[in-house]
């Protein structure tokens, strides 16, 4: 193939734009799922700042089986189906076995016939904004009654209703601000607090569900496979084994 037709080459100069990102993960799969391109961050936190050591390898060689299952899954559909990923809130375990947000961005590689060469995408860290951003003053009220009261049945438009907003600009300042949607963000305070749960007390699943707004396991288990990639179990043997 032709280099100026091999998208993995005309992505390649983005490597060293990414590399300055220090909370943002970039990657190159080819149509194995191998890692044909990283940026530094990656291989900062999979392969002590060695970027040859990810190249040619898949996610089951790189993290832990769990979360590797999920990415793998994530990839697959994305080279059967040619259909994007955007902005999937996703758990990642960092170095030292710290828990961590992420939103996951991946898009499907084409040559000009149109073919599924390979995978593409992103991660971003997710730090919640300082006191003084732009535009957190006017949402504080309404966040502080998020972060209070996450565990009950919180309706969007009653969140809204409290920041002065209609639902579609309280969508639009939240996105703005924390790069997700309010029910996003819900669900992350809900599973931030499950996932401390997880990792300090022995609490069985069922209660933690209820501690922390789902109304049975069975959803609360949903809801955390979805997002972590792996079962609230397999996430407190992973912990305990760290």
């Amino acid at each position: 193939m032709p280099a100026h037709d091999d998208p993995f080459a005309a992505l390649a100069p983005m490597e060293a734009l990414f590399d300055a990102l220090p909370d943002v993960v970039f990657f190159i799969k080819d149509h194995h799922g191998r890692y044909v391109t990283v940026n530094q961050t990656l291989a900062d936190r999979c392969a002590v700042g060695d970027k040859t050591r990810l190249l040619g390898k898949r996610p089951s060689e790189v993290f832990p089986a769990v979360l590797a299952a999920s990415y793998a899954r994530q990839d697959e559909a994305v080279l059967k189906t040619g259909k994007p990923v955007e902005h999937q809130l996703e758990l990642h375990i960092y170095p030292g076995g710290k828990a961590g947000w992420c939103l996951t961005t991946k898009h499907p590689l084409r040559d000009r016939q149109g073919r599924i060469l390979g995978v593409t995408g992103v991660s971003r860290d997710l730090n919640a904004p300082g006191d003084k951003a732009t535009g957190f003053a006017e949402l504080a009220a309404a966040l502080r009654f998020m972060q209070a009261r996450f565990a009950e049945g919180l309706r969007i438009e009653d969140i809204a209703t409290r920041a002065g907003l209609s639902v579609h600009q309280f969508e639009q300042r939240v996105k703005k601000l924390f790069q997700m949607s309010p029910l996003q963000l819900l669900h992350k305070l809900r599973l931030d607090e499950a996932t401390r749960l997880l990792r300090q007390t022995d609490l069985s699943l069922g209660e933690i569900a209820l501690q922390t707004g789902w109304c049975d396991q069975s959803a609360f288990t949903r809801h955390f496979s979805r997002y972590t990639g792996m079962s609230p179990g397999k996430f407190r043997v992973l912990q305990t084994q760290d």
